[in-house]
């Protein structure tokens, strides 16, 4: 086969062109280990099923020996008998093939009872028979045709969340066939108005009605009674009483009509109001799945296994985080996420703490100093004595504040709350009112219908449904444009300008650090990355990807990338190398100094220091010749983005755990006043502020964030923006989260809240007035029960189209 042909060949398993130079039928060795698998146990249909956007397969050669660890089983596995069942979180869940693939699984493995996928959850549940095999060999066989295998830490709430959704699913069933089969029922008596109808065929429309009526409503309208009568237990006024005292009243009226043989029932009304009710709350559950318990945060930012050293044989154990205690000795290797709190016995490293803190430069750590849980080892491995584990660790203990300050109501719902109160004390006492008075003037029967009319008409559904439908027209809008918002609460507060902190690490920055200016002799660059391409230290990461690659290297006319030789590293000081027949040293400017006989360029490294950016040295056969300068480059579209928030009213202020140095240079970049530019602030110190500022303002305070470290900072604040790429944590105590790496939709998120508030409010001024003007008409007796009950839907439809025309978060996504 010529190279040409070799170029355009395709891999056997995934259909993504081969590599230049490499021999056989597939990319990678991850698709040559799946299709070995696939097709060992005669699954080769995957191939029929699979799309065609492929992707290299991803095998896993990991034993999982953890996961028959007794402690792994005491917390993640429940037995059911003779078999065993636990939920497994599987990576690269892409497509329908890749469920099959992987619900083939019980014809794989003997002992495999069952494997239900839920991609949406990239979830598995496996049943097994744990006589016949151990759990780790069904997760080697899953990790080896590709989707490696995590514990999912979520069981125990999706069963509950299941559980409550199938209860209410079947309420909104019945009344659903409630309404279809009384609507039914109701054209035949309606037709018997007009027409005329035999007294027996009336009698058996009215006796059916009620027969389908009672049962199925008592039952799907369960929820409010439940609510009303606790309300009444705890002397609080809901709006479910008024719903539940409607409901009953038409049940109990409407079947005394029946027995007697007269008057209006009212069942095929009641059984739309009771579905059109189950269906809002509905919708407003599903908006609050939005958040996860503090312990679900807490087990994603930390890893799920750690590699605990054996005291006495010293040898090294894969077990489930769970298992570790205070004292255990953990090895963390280069790359690797600290899983505890602990303090490093031997080994020195740097450690990126940029998650939890803020700081954008590496911690150099050493024997005796403390380390965190949800920071990443970067250097070297490091032998940790634990501490603290999971909930005990300082990153635990943020996910508990946040978790804590999570729970808070918007202020529309607050008001909703109060003017509910009064509206189902003063609708009460009216139809009691109403009663008595038509019954003492004309006769018990008309002052029953008439109340029953005045309950009917002033039915709260559309005061209910006001700010559900209003935000959940604004979210989905919201998400089609990338912008995901957690409720009423974000989108008032944003709708309000006031004090907007902002952390710079990841948020206004990059996130990383970069080469972002050099002084002396730039040639020296491809040099000092040809010393540092083999290091693993952020630093040494950052020049050289700064120099220029062959091809580019060639167009400018520069050196390119050469290949260094007896290279020497010192941890937290810097390489040193020959690169072509030069020896080249690269590192902080005291310690190349120091190699260059005490030469220095102090001028160019205190200017840059001056900036706040991390100066390092460059020297070329003992002589220094170059000072490049390393920091967090700025966003492109970070200036644009607070150019149009201060526009809009808002007063913008950084709030940054990193240098005060490097934030007071990004504040004069991004035009902020150096007053506003804070600096050095620690997690628990970005809370303080916030709060500070919400006690001494009654403007909205609103913190955007993108670390560990905001997320606390952000449950203190009157609503949290997380940026693309936050952490999990942060993303859960933010209000809003944008998808795109741009945070010039900030501005936009606030125009569209604005917008959605003024609908919600137009949408409660339309519904008390409606039900100021109807509430008359029946307490005066114009009103029928019937007219009534035809009447009321049209309040909550003129309702929803008043949230369908709102101008929130309209455009183009």
């Amino acid at each position: 086969m010529s190279a040409a042909v070799a170029a355009v060949a395709a891999c056997a398993h995934c259909g993504l062109a081969m590599p230049r130079g490499r021999a056989g039928l597939y990319c990678c060795a991850g698709c040559e280990v799946v299709a070995g698998a696939i097709a060992e146990h005669g699954l080769e249909r995957f191939y029929e099923l699979h799309p065609e956007l492929p992707e290299p397969a991803r095998a896993s050669s990991h034993a999982y020996a953890e996961l028959d660890d007794p402690a792994y089983h005491r917390i993640h596995v429940a037995r059911d008998g003779a078999v065993a069942r636990t939920a497994f979180q599987l990576e690269d869940l892409r497509c329908t093939a890749c469920v099959w693939l992987v619900e083939a699984t019980p014809r794989c493995v003997p002992g495999v009872v069952d494997v239900r996928v839920d991609l949406g959850r990239a979830r598995a549940d496996v049943t097994w028979d744990p006589a016949a095999c151990d759990l780790s060999a069904i997760a080697r066989h899953l990790a080896r045709i590709g989707h490696a295998v995590h514990p999912y830490r979520g069981a125990d709430r999706d069963a509950l969340r299941r559980a409550e959704d199938r209860r209410l699913l079947v309420k909104i069933g019945v009344a659903g066939a409630a309404v279809g089969n009384l609507m039914l029922l109701a054209i035949g008596l309606y037709a018997g108005m007009f027409q005329g109808m035999a007294r027996s065929d009336e009698a058996f429309f009215r006796w059916a009605s009620m027969l389908v009526a009672v049962p199925a409503l008592g039952y799907a309208a369960m929820p409010f009674f439940r609510t009303a009568l606790g309300a009444l237990r705890a002397r609080r006024l809901h709006l479910d009483l008024p719903i539940s005292i409607g409901v009953a009243a038409g049940l109990l009226w409407g079947a005394a009509n029946v027995v007697r043989g007269t008057g209006e029932i009212y069942f095929d009304s009641l059984a739309m109001l009771t579905f059109l009710l189950l269906v809002s709350r509905w919708i407003v559950l599903r908006h609050q799945r939005r958040a996860s318990t503090a312990a679900e945060l807490l087990l994603a930012l930390t890893p799920r296994r750690a590699r605990r050293r054996d005291p006495a044989t010293g040898a090294l154990a894969d077990v489930p985080v769970e298992a570790l205690a205070p004292g255990d000795v953990v090895v963390v290797h280069v790359g690797d996420t600290i899983p505890i709190d602990g303090v490093v016995l031997a080994g020195s490293s740097a450690v990126d703490v940029g998650l939890l803190t803020g700081e954008s430069r590496p911690v150099a750590v050493a024997a005796g100093a403390q380390v965190h849980a949800g920071t990443v080892n970067v250097v070297a491995p490091l032998d940790v004595a634990v501490c603290a584990v999971g909930e005990e660790t300082r990153i635990g203990a943020l996910v508990a504040q946040v978790e804590a300050l999570g729970a808070r109501r918007a202020p529309i719902e607050r008001l909703v709350d109060r003017v509910a109160g009064r509206f189902v004390a003063v609708v009460t006492v009216l139809a009691a009112l109403t009663f008595a008075g038509w019954t003492a003037a004309v006769s018990a029967g008309l002052g029953a219908e008439h109340a029953m009319a005045l309950l009917v008409v002033t039915c709260p559904c559309a005061l209910a449904l006001a700010t559900p439908l209003a935000v959940a027209v604004a979210l989905g809008r919201a998400a089609r444009r990338g912008v995901l918002v957690k409720g009423a609460d974000a989108l008032e507060r944003l709708a309000t300008p006031g004090t907007m902190f902002v952390d710079k690490t990841g948020t206004l920055t990059r996130g990383e650090l970069a080469v972002v200016s050099c002084r002396g002799d730039v040639d020296a660059l491809p040099l000092a990355a040809a010393v540092e391409a083999a290091s693993r230290h952020p630093i040494a990461r950052a020049i050289a990807a700064h120099a220029p690659g062959p091809a580019q290297a060639q167009a400018a006319h520069v050196p390119g990338p050469a290949q260094a030789i007896d290279l020497r590293e010192e941890l937290g000081r810097g390489t040193r190398g020959v690169v072509g027949g030069k020896v080249v040293t690269v590192g902080a400017p005291p310690w190349v100094a120091a190699h260059c006989g005490g030469r220095a360029m102090r001028g160019w490294v205190d200017e840059l220091a001056a900036r706040g950016e991390t100066p390092i040295a460059i020297a070329v056969d003992g002589v220094p010749v170059a000072v490049v300068g390393l920091a967090d480059p700025i966003r492109d579209d970070a200036r644009r983005a607070l150019d149009e928030l201060a526009a809009l009213g808002w007063r913008l202020e950084l709030l940054s755990g990193d240098d005060p140095r490097v934030v007071a240079r990004v504040g004069v970049e991004l035009g902020i006043p150096a007053e506003r530019c804070h600096g050095g602030v620690s997690p628990e110190g970005k809370v303080a502020a916030v709060a500070a500022r919400r006690a001494s303002s009654r403007e909205p305070v609103v913190m955007v964030g993108d670390g560990v470290n905001d997320a606390a900072a952000m449950a203190a604040a009157t609503a949290g923006i997380a940026v693309a790429g936050a952490a999990e944590i942060a993303i859960e105590a933010a209000d809003v989260y944008l998808r795109s790496p741009s945070i010039a939709a900030i501005a936009a998120t606030a125009a569209g809240a604005r917008a959605t508030l003024a609908a919600i409010r137009r949408s409660l001024r339309f519904s008390l007035a409606y039900n100021l003007v109807a509430g008359a008409l029946a307490v005066s007796g114009l009103v029928h029960p019937l007219i009534a009950a035809l009447v009321m839907p049209l309040s909550s439809s003129t309702v929803l189209a008043s949230s369908l025309r709102s101008r929130a978060f309209r455009g183009e996504p």
